[in-house]
């Protein structure tokens, strides 16, 4: 799993480069994660997720956020929650953290990283969250 996680986190740094990440792979950090266009209170947030014990077979569930995110309208998106304890556990590192609960419905990695699930398509459906659609 080790060589499969360093390789993923490669392909992701390839598309975010300020990306970070634990010594034993299991978080992802995105210092500068690009928010839609209009829909909230800044441009950009941090994005936090676990890698969860079993991957790739288990997908990663549920993603962190800077707690102050909010829509334009001030209130809270659909689906986000204050503080650092989600469903999935605690964040992996400290700081002002709330999470959105986001279950991909579909996971299905493949033996080739890039021909199935991995965790840039994992990112790719926190945009979808992000914009308020339901997952898929």
């Amino acid at each position: 799993m080790y060589q499969r996680v360093a390789q993923e986190i490669e392909l992701v740094r390839s598309r975010f480069p300020s990306l970070q990440h634990g010594e034993q792979l299991d978080w992802v950090l995105i210092l500068d994660y690009e928010l839609p266009r209009g829909r909230y209170n800044k441009q950009y947030t941090r994005l936090l997720f676990r890698i969860p014990q079993g991957y790739p077979s288990t997908g990663p569930d549920d993603f962190f956020v800077d707690n102050d995110l909010r829509l334009g309208s001030n209130e809270s998106a659909p689906g986000f929650n204050s503080g650092a304890n989600s469903s999935s556990g605690p964040a992996p590192i400290p700081g002002d953290w709330g999470w959105f609960s986001w279950h991909p419905q579909s996971w299905r990695p493949s033996a080739d990283i890039t021909d199935g699930d991995n965790l840039l398509t994992f990112l790719k459906s926190t945009h979808i969250c992000l914009q308020g659609q339901e997952a898929s």
